[in-house]
C-alpha cells in the first residue's frame, strides 16, 4: 500500500510537520542534491504561489533528517525568479539554511517526450539539474484552466520546463496536455510531495481564482498518489483528471492501493468551485484506445 498523509490544520508550519511525521518511515533521502520546487506560476499573486511558511517548514523537517544544503528552484510563467523570491519573502530563508536559488528557465536542458495538438510526438526540454536531484514538490492546492487541478506532479512537470517557450508548447488542448503529463511522468516524478491546502485557490485557477480555506496539508513519498488524494479532498474524482488517471493506470494502481493516514478524505473534504472552462477540460478522454497513442 502507498501511504499518503492528511493533516487537518489552520497553521501551515504545523500541518507540514504533522503530515511529514505521519509518513516519516516512508521517506528515504539518498545522497543527492535536494531540490525544493515551490509553485511560482506567477510572482505577484501570493494566493497562486507556494507560501514561504510552507517551504520553511519543509526545509526544517529535511534539515532535521540530515539535509544540509538545498536548491530552491523555480521557473515562473509570469515574472522573474528574483521578483518572486523577493515578493514572497524567500530570500530570508538563506539566513537560516544553506540555500542556492535557481532559475529553471535558464538551466541546462534535457529532452522529454510529449505530444502536440494533433497527438503526434514532440519533444520538450526540462531542467537538467532536476534529473540529478532528490526532488521535493511544495505546492498550493489549486484548480486549473486546462487539467482540472494542479498539485504536486504538475508543479514539477510544467514548472521545471526550461524556458517559457516550453510552457507554451505543452498547453495544446485537453487531450494532448493530459497525455503529455502522463508521458513525462514516466521519466520524472517528485520524490516527496507536500500539498498546502490550508488556503487553496478555487474557481479560475491557477492564477485568477479566489481563496478557499480547506485547512489541510497532504504529504507522500509517492508523487502520483499524493495528488490523487488531493483531488478527492477538493471534491473531484480521479476519472475527471486525465493525466493522473493515466499515470495511475500506467503503474497498475487504483485508489484502493492508497493508504490514507492521519485524517480521512471524508473528514476534510472541501468542495472547490470549478474553473469556468471545466466542460472543455473534461473532453480529455480519447474515443480510441489511449495506450495506442501513448506508445507510438
Amino acid at each position: 500500500m502507498i501511504k499518503v498523509s492528511i493533516a487537518s490544520t489552520r497553521d501551515r508550519s504545523e500541518g507540514v510537520h504533522e503530515s511529514l511525521n505521519l509518513i516519516e518511515s516512508e521517506i528515504k533521502i539518498p545522497d543527492l542534491p535536494v531540490m525544493v520546487k515551490p509553485n511560482f506560476v506567477t510572482t505577484s499573486n501570493q494566493l497562486a504561489a507556494t507560501h514561504v511558511d510552507t517551504t520553511r517548514a519543509t526545509l526544517e523537517y529535511l534539515s532535521n533528517r540530515g539535509v544540509e544544503d538545498f536548491v530552491i528552484a523555480v521557473g515562473p510563467a509570469i515574472g522573474t525568479p528574483d521578483s518572486g523570491f523577493e515578493n514572497y519573502g524567500y530570500r530570508a530563508l538563506a539566513n537560516d539554511f544553506s540555500v542556492e536559488f535557481l532559475d529553471l528557465n535558464s538551466d541546462d536542458r534535457i529532452p522529454v517526450p510529449a505530444f502536440d495538438e494533433k497527438l503526434n510526438p514532440q519533444t520538450l526540454y526540462m531542467s537538467k539539474r532536476l534529473s540529478e536531484s532528490y526532488v521535493v514538490s511544495v505546492c498550493p492546492m489549486k484548480t486549473h484552466n486546462n487539467v482540472v487541478v494542479t498539485l504536486g506532479l504538475k508543479n514539477i512537470l510544467v514548472g521545471t520546463l526550461s524556458g517559457r517557450e516550453e510552457k507554451v508548447k505543452i498547453h495544446k488542448g485537453s487531450k494532448a496536455i493530459n497525455l503529455t503529463l502522463a508521458k513525462m511522468a514516466q521519466h520524472v516524478v517528485p520524490h516527496l510531495t507536500i500539498i498546502d491546502g490550508t488556503v487553496g485557490m478555487q474557481g479560475n485557477g491557477p492564477i485568477d481564482g479566489y481563496e478557499i480555506h480547506s485547512n489541510v496539508v497532504v504529504a507522500s513519498h509517492h508523487g502520483i498518489a499524493a495528488d490523487v488524494v488531493g483531488l478527492q479532498i477538493m471534491g473531484y474524482q480521479i476519472e475527471q483528471v486525465g493525466y493522473l488517471r493515466y499515470a495511475m493506470e500506467l503503474r497498475n494502481l487504483g485508489v484502493e492501493d492508497i493508504n490514507v493516514v492521519g485524517k480521512s478524505i471524508d473528514e476534510v473534504r472541501t468542495v472547490y468551485a470549478d474553473h469556468r472552462d471545466i466542460e472543455e477540460q473534461l473532453t480529455w478522454p480519447l474515443k480510441d484506445d489511449w495506450r495506442a497513442v501513448f506508445e507510438c
